[in-house]
């Protein structure tokens, strides 16, 4: 759990450097620090420690990416947080994708990581690697995605091409051709 949310953190400070070179950005989401904290006299030797973040707690992305979320979409932290998911994926290039984010506004917490099967540079996620393809299906751009410069991950449309029209066949009433030598009339 350590491992997944302090991940997500370094991605999230590479996404801040992007960010705030847009000045149109405006806020950038953050993932607080998780900590593990070794308890040797208590019968549950290890737990995490995060601070408490306090209003109200709201889900952005779900581990399987199935639901949708008008939190998610309609609010700033939520197409934040989708524009977060659109740039790590795509500086990646779709090996890894931070999932589950929820909290308070722009301070997320308890976020979840997909992989691609062998990993991503020796990190392997906490989630299917199903959620991948999901987003990559599933993902709308917004206007932050926009902002930062990504690109649709929508196929686009192929032009549908006609052939060409055959050609008509000669109509009935076509100028008939003669041969051999014609007269013109001499008055």
């Amino acid at each position: 759990e350590c491992q997944v949310q302090n991940t997500a953190r370094e991605y999230i400070k590479a996404y801040t450097s992007a960010a705030k070179c847009v000045e149109a950005f405006g806020d950038i989401p953050e993932i607080i620090p998780i900590y593990l904290v070794h308890r040797p006299s208590n019968n549950i030797p290890y737990a995490t420690l995060e601070e408490e973040l306090i209003g109200d707690f709201v889900k952005y992305s779900v581990k399987d990416g199935k639901e949708i979320n008008v939190m998610r979409r309609d609010s700033e932290a939520g197409q934040k947080c989708c524009a977060f998911q659109h740039w790590v994926y795509h500086n990646t290039e779709g090996n890894l994708l931070v999932t589950d984010m929820q909290g308070v506004g722009m301070r997320l917490t308890d976020v979840g990581i997909a992989t691609c099967k062998k990993g991503y540079k020796g990190f392997k996620g906490n989630c299917a690697t199903s959620f991948i393809d999901q987003f990559k299906a599933l993902h709308q751009c917004n206007k932050y995605c926009e902002i930062l410069g990504l690109k649709s991950l929508q196929p686009k449309a192929k032009k549908v091409s006609t052939a060409p029209k055959p050609k008509p066949p000669p109509s009935a009433t076509s100028k008939k051709k003669t041969f051999g030598p014609t007269v013109k009339n001499k008055s």
